[in-house]
């Protein structure tokens, strides 16, 4: 029972002065002592170690990815596109115009890509002016009725004949008003 007792306060000694470490002899390990070594001890840092809580880089280095990604998915081939058309086609040139003939409205344009875009894209100047004019008739057509019903309500009133008229009203003396002359009850 003391052997063991022993054993235990040893073992608890060696393993508080860390036998694996230098300076720490066989004699030193069996005293009470801590031996004094030469050598510094290392700290590796300054201060308190932390756990630095920083935002998230994912979702930034996720959307790079993707933007270069698609960005060269379309500029690539789109650089091509117009590379060619530069090259092989290039820009239009002025030339003489036949006796009655009328140029449409997409060939007023010097570049290819633009008189594409003119010609299949967007709408004609002539389209877009009757677009502009239809939607003014309607807003004028809408000014009129608007006018028009100001009149007839104007009208129904002088002359009495709107339909507030030719509903019969019930007679005054069927209401009963007593609860109101006590209001306590």
């Amino acid at each position: 029972m003391v052997g063991m007792s022993v054993l235990r306060s040893a073992a608890a000694l060696a393993a508080r002065l860390g036998p694996l470490k230098s300076g720490n002899t066989v004699a030193n390990l069996l005293t009470r002592t801590v031996p004094r070594t030469d050598k510094v001890v290392v700290r590796w840092g300054h201060g308190k170690k932390t756990f630095v809580i920083k935002a998230t880089g994912f979702y930034d280095r996720r959307f790079m990815k993707y933007f270069l990604y698609y960005t060269l998915l379309t500029g690539i081939p789109v650089t091509i596109v117009v590379t060619c058309v530069n090259i092989f086609i290039g820009e239009a040139e002025l030339a003489e115009i036949p006796e009655g003939y009328e140029p449409e409205h997409w060939e007023y344009y010097k570049h290819p890509i633009t008189r594409w875009i003119a010609r299949y894209v967007y709408d004609s100047p002539v389209k877009d002016y009757e677009k502009m004019m239809a939607a003014i008739q309607i807003e004028k057509e809408k000014a009129d009725m608007r006018l028009a019903e100001l009149e007839v309500r104007r009208c129904m009133r002088q002359r009495g004949d709107g339909p507030w008229f030719q509903v019969e009203t019930l007679n005054k003396d069927l209401i009963d008003n007593s609860y109101k002359s006590t209001p306590d009850n």
